[in-house]
């Protein structure tokens, strides 16, 4: 729990999208994005982030001055122990961790690149998938906050499903998605020593990208066999009036 020890903390600004923070390097407003039909995404509704193991306390009450009540870790066990969340025993917050991540998904012969695993995440992680949405659904006005590692590949999943659900151009979640690699640059050194082993330094540095062609493909998938974020939504059971109703907290009035 943050104490108030009189300590000025910036507001924020209501279309910042990247939040500047001392520990993270990927925290970003999706508000603001434009859809089809002309409007816009609510700006401090959903945030995406990388991990939240490292937010000092000054960060901590920049994201609450935001709003942000509901934090959702998409990271595995393994991962959640090394690195524990800042916000997992906080009383500010209300913490998920959904492994999103199916360990089946990481194994399969025809996972070559990560456009191949984000394609068989929708197909494969979908019980994960509907938890994570029930969650995003609630109708309670706070902020939401969900993050993986390095909030590109489990986040982006996310991320990229609510934009499409609301409407917003494939070529706009194709750019949110590109931005992580500017984001993660100092990052980048931490990230590399990582590499699992037998893994070459070359193929790993691919699955460190963020190449547009990854999501391009999973956007793609996503329409050819499910018709859409929000005939997918359905198909893995999320209810009607869940989807009407996230996608209400999605648009502005």
């Amino acid at each position: 729990m943050i104490e108030d020890n009189n300590q000025f903390v910036p507001q924020p600004k209501q279309n910042e999208r990247i939040i500047s923070l001392e520990g993270a390097c990927n925290v970003r407003d999706l508000g603001g994005y434009s859809t089809k039909e002309g409007r816009a995404i609510q700006w401090g509704r959903f945030y995406r982030g990388d991990g939240q193991h490292k937010l000092t306390e000054r960060d901590q009450a920049l994201l609450l001055g935001r709003g942000i009540h509901t934090v959702i870790d998409l990271r595995h066990a393994q991962e959640v122990s090394v690195a524990k969340d800042t916000f997992a025993d906080s009383d500010n917050i209300a913490y998920h961790n959904v492994d999103l991540l199916n360990p089946a998904t990481t194994n399969q012969p025809q996972v070559n690149s990560l456009g191949d695993l984000y394609v068989s995440m929708l197909d494969n992680s979908q019980g994960a998938f509907l938890r994570i949405f029930e969650i995003l659904a609630n109708p309670s006005d706070e902020a939401v906050l969900f993050h993986c590692t390095a909030g590109k590949d489990r986040t982006g999943m996310v991320a990229a499903l609510l934009l499409d659900l609301a409407g917003v151009p494939h070529t706009t979640i194709i750019e949110d998605y590109a931005m992580t690699a500017e984001c993660l640059l100092p990052i980048m050194d931490e990230l590399r020593a990582g590499r699992p082993k037998g893994m070459s330094a070359d193929l790993y540095e691919r699955f460190l990208g963020c190449d547009p062609s990854n999501m391009e493909m999973m956007l793609q998938h996503l329409h050819a066999a499910y018709g859409g974020s929000e005939r997918y939504l359905a198909a893995i059971g999320l209810p009607e009036e869940k989807v009407q109703a996230l996608r209400h907290k999605l648009l502005d009035s």
